[in-house]
């Protein structure tokens, strides 16, 4: 009788070399192919870090050139008047020529808030994005966020600034007279010295007092907002140093 034998009955087991070689191509495949994304994630990571950092770069180069502005204004509308108005305030009376008082009060209540004069758009995309974590240079990072605190820190103290200018505001016209303050400022909105004489409503000794020492409270705190700005403008120029140096840019 003959025998027929099942072809896969004479079939023989790969040696192991062979499963170990295959698996070992699989691995390399996936291995190689995890190295290549993650090159190709660290190329694009970089470029975005280097993008976030010139842009960065660009808003502290906008902040160091509009600061000053601020500092200028802030002596211009609150320290000089601060100053001056004790002085002018000392011997008035309803008689004696009032110009640089109107000129001064329409001065001293103005407002000049830090986030008009700062650039905060990168550190607002980089934050919403939550990709803080592309910047690798922790001494820029530990800058970075430092300085945008104190810009924080800032505005926190224009706040109460801000009401004790409302105050003032609410307490000018018990001293000056609503005709004559219209005619110290022109039609672009700025404070201007009177070209005609003008002359105080009341020289009421307590409503003199008062606006003094709001207007003390005003120059004071002013000055203290003043200090933290020229701080920020040398944090400002020392972030810049850093940049310029750490990620070799060119000025």
């Amino acid at each position: 009788m003959e025998v027929h034998h099942h072809p896969q009955l004479n079939h023989k087991p790969k040696p192991w070399r062979e499963y170990f070689l295959e698996f070992l191509m699989i691995f390399l495949a996936v291995t190689m192919g995890f190295f290549a994304e993650s090159f190709r994630e660290h190329l694009i990571n970089n470029e975005r870090e280097k993008k976030y950092i010139l842009s960065f770069f660009e808003d502290l180069k906008s902040d160091q050139k509009n600061l000053p502005r601020l500092i200028n204004n802030i002596n211009k509308d609150q320290l000089i008047p601060g100053k001056s108005l004790p002085q002018l305030f000392n011997k008035i009376d309803k008689n004696t020529f009032a110009d640089s008082i109107y000129y001064y009060l329409r001065l001293a209540h103005r407002q000049q808030g830090i986030k008009a004069y700062t650039n905060d758009r990168t550190i607002d995309q980089i934050k919403n994005a939550g990709e803080m974590r592309l910047l690798n240079n922790k001494e820029i990072t530990d800058n970075l966020i430092d300085y945008y605190k104190q810009i924080v820190f800032i505005d926190y103290l224009q706040q109460p600034l801000l009401a004790m200018k409302a105050k003032l505001l609410d307490n000018i016209p018990l001293i000056l007279k609503s005709s004559d303050y219209a005619i110290a400022i022109n039609n672009d909105d700025e404070a201007i010295l009177p070209t005609r004489h003008l002359f105080l409503l009341n020289t009421d000794p307590i409503s003199l007092n008062r606006i003094l020492i709001q207007i003390e409270e005003i120059r004071a705190l002013s000055n203290t907002v003043k200090t933290q700005i020229e701080q920020l403008l040398v944090q400002n120029k020392r972030l810049q140093n850093l940049i310029t140096t750490k990620y070799s840019l060119e000025e």
